[in-house]
């Protein structure tokens, strides 16, 4: 049986993720390529101004070493240049099934894609938005007694309003990851 040489894989999903998001982070800080080019030199990773729009063209790959000293060098961090944008879920090689929240988080390093960390994460999330939305509440009741402060009113009802809703949408993803998972507080 002879078996073909593979020479590498084509470029996926997260090769544009990164080029997008390093085109996006060099513009938000108003850097031009010359300039980006000319600080990867500094940082020990040389890089002409036309690799870098290829790069940002996603005519070319980007190595993990170029990829922390590009991170560097536009002041952001590395899971920032490989996170996909909010509306996009999808990473090279990650199942289509975990919500976009959970992708961002995973690159972050705040969970691993598995079932229990998962639960775990939504566990807490579910908690935060319990606390925070308990908090506005309080904040409400005084404003109902009487005691009126700085802020306007409406924006503790829309923070109460915006993580009641976040704990329902906890709820529902913990619940869907486990349908047995226990909603009391450990």
């Amino acid at each position: 049986m002879e078996t073909e040489r593979v020479r590498g894989n084509p470029a996926g999903i997260t090769h544009e993720h990164v080029a997008q998001n390093l085109r996006t982070a060099r513009q938000a800080i108003g850097m031009d390529v010359r300039t980006a080019a000319r600080l990867m030199t500094e940082a020990g990773r040389k890089l002409a101004p036309s690799g870098i729009s290829k790069i940002e063209n996603g005519d070319r790959r980007v190595d993990v070493d170029d990829l922390t000293a590009l991170a560097y060098i536009l002041r952001t961090t590395p899971a920032a240049l490989l996170t996909p944008l909010a509306e996009a879920v999808t990473l090279t090689g990650v199942p289509e099934s975990f919500l976009p929240e959970e992708i961002q988080a995973w690159v972050a390093g705040a969970v691993k894609l598995t079932t229990e960390d998962l639960v775990r994460y939504w566990k807490e999330q579910r908690f935060q938005a319990i606390n925070s939305a308990h908090w506005a509440e309080e904040i409400l009741a005084k404003y109902d007694r009487g005691q009126v402060g700085i802020t306007p009113r409406e924006v503790y009802q829309e923070r109460y309003d915006v993580q009641t809703a976040r704990e329902e949408h906890a709820t529902g993803r913990l619940l869907q990851l486990d349908p047995n998972a226990s909603l009391a507080f450990e």
